[in-house]
């Protein structure tokens, strides 16, 4: 097989975890990854909304690479747009459904009401189903993605670090 630097992928999950947890956030993620079988690793955790999550938020997503020198290089990818909810539901395609269904979360529809929502364990194999591009740059990636309100104020923040391997490779 060639060795070529960018093709289909997977996605092989290093961490998940709040971006800052000294600040006052209205919508909050508490997850962590639990390695379930050699085969399966698990989202688990819970995600509390003070607010709803709507079309009045706006998403801003930046994907940094893993530089060859050492250190994150930010806007690898920038994805920054408006009504938050129906665009995270586009871009996850059928992972926004399973998503919804691993918290329990009782509509598949935007908004997601305010509450706190539990995941005893969503199966990451489950969330590579979306619709995001096919086809990327092999390599280790953060994902940097903040929720903000219509004054650019941060509701949410979470990152998670990731890796995008060539489909026949076995994960370090």
């Amino acid at each position: 097989m060639p060795n070529l630097p960018l093709g289909e992928y997977r996605t092989v999950f290093d961490k998940v975890y709040n971006c800052d947890l000294t600040k006052n956030q209205s919508i909050k993620f508490n997850f962590g990854l639990n390695k379930k079988t050699s085969s399966i690793t698990e989202l688990k955790g819970n995600a509390i909304y003070l607010i709803p999550f709507d079309d009045t938020l706006t998403l801003d997503v930046n994907l940094a690479s893993w530089s060859l020198a050492g250190g994150w290089k930010p806007n690898s990818l920038v994805y920054i747009t408006k009504n938050a909810c129906s665009s995270l539901k586009k871009v996850l395609g059928h992972a926004w459904n399973s998503m919804i269904k691993g918290f329990n979360i009782s509509s598949t529809s935007c908004p997601i009401i305010a509450g706190t929502y539990n995941a005893p364990g969503i199966n990451l194999k489950e969330l590579e189903d979306h619709n995001s591009p096919k086809v990327y740059f092999y390599g280790k990636y953060k994902l940097l993605i903040k929720i903000k309100n219509e004054e650019k104020k941060e509701l949410s923040c979470l990152t998670i670090e990731l890796s995008l391997i060539r489909p026949w490779e076995k994960p370090i």
